[in-house]
């Protein structure tokens, strides 16, 4: 794919925590409104917070503290994953920090936006991804929104339907809808999107960037790497069919990555709750099952795989999944270590009945590291 020029542009302080960002509670932070503190104790003190809200007063109490504090990924490296939940009757959205049980309130451009003509999809690279919906007079268009900065990237209309959509390096969007063989394409700066085609009778059943390669499972449960082009998917197979004797136990299969590895995430929920995780080894050319993470934690969307973070997070358990439940501020943790799996609720002002599904507003993991 080439890369073309992106078009940006910038919301004025439409999504910029740091003029928006409020909180539900009474941020415990003194001294983050004293600009007292040298320059050199600045970075000590970041790392010792974990709010957002703690981090944006600190920012915003001078200006040299503003220079050195950009929101970046090294700024923001002990901030913990968020879930973006929905307010009701309002459906505007929110960030949950899940062990502090505070909810961050924030403008987004596409607030009055009322359901279900718009839905958050996914998080990427400091970029929430939203989408409008499609009717019959109007497709569908993406855009990637900075939470932190406010800058938009507004892609094409998206000619054919798509459920999934993974987000490269460079910004490149791929959607899919899987089952299909067929995928499109799209940089920002492309005017249109572009489809590519695989094979006969090969279909696409999850996809994912790991370290800049772009991974398919294709077929049921066989890995290959891709190269788009503007007609043809074409896959490099890795290994050989799986067969039922190598056959991965479980179902709903999807791709995940941990350290650079390339995982196999299956979900079954027809009774006790059940994640598997398998470690694609390439020397072998098979999946491999582990139920340890080097103390790593995986997060899964309603859709597909999140991220995966370090062990150095207060609160977010080690060697283990965190998937999005199919209610609203519904998330499950499950320990790989012991197999237990506990269900949590995001519990504040405005939450939506427990007993709310809602596919318009999947809930969504957000990182504020990984900006």
């Amino acid at each position: 794919m080439a890369t073309e020029k992106r078009s940006r542009r910038r919301s004025p302080s439409a999504a910029t925590p740091s003029a928006s960002l409020t909180s539900s509670s009474n941020p415990e932070a003194a001294i983050l409104h004293s600009p007292s503190p040298s320059l050199d104790l600045i970075p000590d003190i970041t790392s010792r917070l974990i709010s957002l809200e703690d981090f944006f007063a600190l920012r915003a109490s001078c200006r040299a503290y503003r220079a050195i504090l950009p929101p970046s990924s090294e700024a923001l490296a002990c901030q913990s994953p968020l879930l973006l939940v929905s307010l009701f009757p309002s459906f505007s959205e929110a960030l949950f920090h899940l062990s502090l049980r505070r909810l961050h309130r924030f403008r987004l451009p596409w607030g009055h936006h009322l359901p279900p003509s718009r839905r958050t999809l996914h998080y990427a690279h400091g970029y929430l991804v939203t989408a409008t919906t499609a009717s019959s007079h109007y497709p569908p268009r993406l855009m990637l929104l900075h939470l932190f900065s406010g800058e938009q990237l507004r892609l094409p209309k998206v000619p054919a339907p798509f459920t999934r959509v993974v987000i490269s390096d460079d910004l490149a969007a791929v959607l899919f809808l899987p089952g299909r063989s067929n995928v499109q394409h799209c940089h920002p700066g492309d005017a249109l999107w572009r489809v590519a085609t695989a094979d006969a009778p090969h279909v696409v059943e999850d996809m994912l960037f790991v370290d800049g390669t772009l991974y398919a499972l294709v077929n049921g449960l066989r890995l290959a790497t891709v190269e788009l082009s503007d007609g043809l998917l074409e896959l490099s197979f890795l290994g050989e069919e799986v067969d039922d004797d190598s056959k991965p136990a479980g179902g709903q299969f999807k791709l995940g990555e941990c350290g650079g590895d390339v995982l196999l995430i299956s979900e079954d929920h027809t009774g006790v709750m059940l994640y598997r995780v398998y470690r694609w080894v390439f020397e072998a050319g098979k999946w491999v099952s582990i139920t340890s993470l080097g103390r790593r934690t995986l997060f899964l969307g309603f859709f597909g795989f999140a991220a995966c973070i370090g062990p150095d997070y207060p609160g977010i358990r080690t060697d283990c999944l965190y998937a999005a439940g199919p209610r609203l501020g519904e998330w499950h943790e499950y320990s790989l270590a012991d197999g237990t799996c506990d269900v949590r609720y995001a519990d504040y002002p405005g939450a939506p009945p427990l007993n709310n599904n809602s596919p318009t507003r999947p809930p969504v993991w957000v990182f504020p590291s990984l900006c």
